[in-house]
């Protein structure tokens, strides 16, 4: 007789519930333990989770999530905002990618062409012209598209150099859960005030605890 196989099937769960579950096709089940959108972002983000505990990809769609901008005069512009929080646990993120449109001067006076740079960290942006550190946790800063009309394309994916790093990036969230901001810096120009800005596009990321 062929053996047996176990097999699983992954369900999506809606936004509101804190868990995926693992459903064992044999007749058996267990919760798989996923992230939160922080409050304050929840309105403009919507997210959908696969896998289980073992390895789990999140994707995060945003449409026209605010952005403040503050201005650090003759040295750049810089902002972020909070897009998730992990559960509990030592976390690794294994690659991960945002896809999308950084729309800035919403409020304040960016230039329509401005440049710049985006990162995932576990710290929100400060003052500065780079992303650095654990400003840049998940996902290394990378360059944006030169704007037009005040919007820059982002596709940026988390890459290691060759022979020197690793993708995989893990932080210690067992005490308190490891967070993820969307950041951004700005090149400087003499016109460039603080104000406001909206990012829309998806941040995917695949990752894994214990």
């Amino acid at each position: 007789m062929p053996t047996a196989r176990n097999v699983t099937a992954k369900i999506a769960v809606n936004a509101n519930v804190a868990r995926l579950k693992e459903v064992d096709l044999n007749g058996s089940s267990e919760p798989a333990e996923v992230g939160t959108v922080p409050a304050a972002s929840a309105p403009y983000i919507s997210i959908s989770e696969y896998g289980d505990n073992t390895i789990h990809k999140t994707v995060l769609t945003c449409t026209a999530l605010p952005l403040s901008i503050a201005d650090d005069a003759a040295v750049a512009q810089y902002g972020g905002v909070q897009v998730y929080t992990f559960p509990l646990g030592l976390i690794s993120t294994l690659m991960a990618r945002i896809a999308g449109n950084l729309t800035l001067g919403v409020t304040g006076t960016i230039i329509a062409a401005f440049t710049g740079v985006n990162a995932l960290g576990t710290v929100t942006a400060s003052t500065g012209s780079t992303l650095v550190s654990t400003e840049a946790t998940w996902l290394q800063s990378t360059n944006n598209a030169t704007a037009s009309a005040a919007v820059a394309a982002i596709s940026s994916i988390s890459i290691a150099t060759a022979l020197t790093e690793a993708s995989m990036r893990t932080v210690d969230g067992r005490t308190t859960a490891a967070p993820m901001w969307l950041n951004f810096a700005i090149a400087d120009d003499a016109t460039h005030t603080a104000g406001t800005g909206t990012f829309t596009g998806t941040i995917s990321f695949v990752w894994t605890k214990i």
